[in-house]
């Protein structure tokens, strides 16, 4: 009987140890249902980009908190942080923030254009290739939402200075089977008064008032239907390309009056 009372007590130990190894795994089980219950499906934007997320957290704040996020006064939420989250809500997020940022840019060259009677009027060459700088530029970037709301640029400095691109275009031309350095077209009137020039010689014909900034003083030209002239004279009225061209008598510039001409410059 010993032996029985034996085996009856080894099988009461026995399910006793199963008794509780079943309490155990059902606890298990009812804090896993538990948990899978309290599961939420649900989508977070954060600045345009979307992410889905599974979370047991209870509200926006709390799922903030457990993240170790903390929004500023100028961030926004689309729900409020103590609203309830349940499946399918979409979380939306837009912060707001001041980057510095530095960048490399390029600087566009200048273009120059040279005039020059080694060439014939229409004819062009790149003398100098342009080349475009390097700058280090720095700005301050204010993002809201990940989209810029400013930029203002803090800081610039010079890494590679551009290159100015140069031009050689020509302006020889022949007129009747002589060369001249260039031709302008320009407004011309007559003018009679006798004296002295602006260089300090005594009118003549021939002589022609010009503009200095655009016809050197000096030069020699052609006007058709006038002649061989000679830049000796200036006026207050001459700006531009405008000349004056001399006659000896008040007929002949009435004859004359205003007209627009070419003149060939040597």
């Amino acid at each position: 009987m010993n032996w029985l009372r034996q085996k009856i007590d080894e099988n009461r130990q026995f399910y006793k140890i199963l008794a509780i190894a079943i309490c155990v795994n059902l606890g298990v089980i009812a804090f896993y249902a538990a948990i899978a219950v309290s599961v939420k499906d649900i989508t977070v934007t954060v600045n345009g980009k979307t992410t889905e997320y599974k979370t047991i957290r209870n509200s926006v704040d709390d799922m903030l908190r457990g993240w170790g996020v903390t929004l500023d006064e100028k961030d926004e939420v689309n729900m409020d942080g103590r609203q309830a989250l349940k499946d399918g809500d979409n979380v939306e997020i837009k912060t707001y923030e001041v980057v510095e940022e530095t960048v490399k840019e390029d600087v566009d060259f200048k273009k120059k254009t040279e005039y020059t009677s080694d060439m014939a009027e229409g004819e062009k060459k790149i003398t100098t290739k342009g080349v475009k700088g390097v700058d280090r530029v720095t700005y301050k970037t204010s993002y809201f939402g990940g989209e810029i709301l400013s930029r203002e640029e803090t800081s610039r400095e010079t890494i590679k200075k551009p290159v100015t691109q140069v031009t050689a275009e020509g302006t020889a031309v022949c007129y009747n089977g002589v060369k001249y350095s260039r031709k302008l077209t320009v407004s011309s009137t007559a003018y009679c008064l006798r004296g002295r020039t602006a260089t300090g010689t005594s009118v003549h014909y021939g002589t022609i008032a010009v503009d200095p900034r655009v016809i050197p003083l000096g030069s020699y030209g052609y006007v058709p239907g006038y002649g061989e002239v000679h830049a000796e004279d200036t006026g207050g009225a001459i700006k531009g390309n405008i000349i004056d061209v001399w006659f000896p008598t008040n007929s002949q510039c009435r004859n004359w009056g205003r007209r627009t001409v070419d003149i060939y410059i040597k």
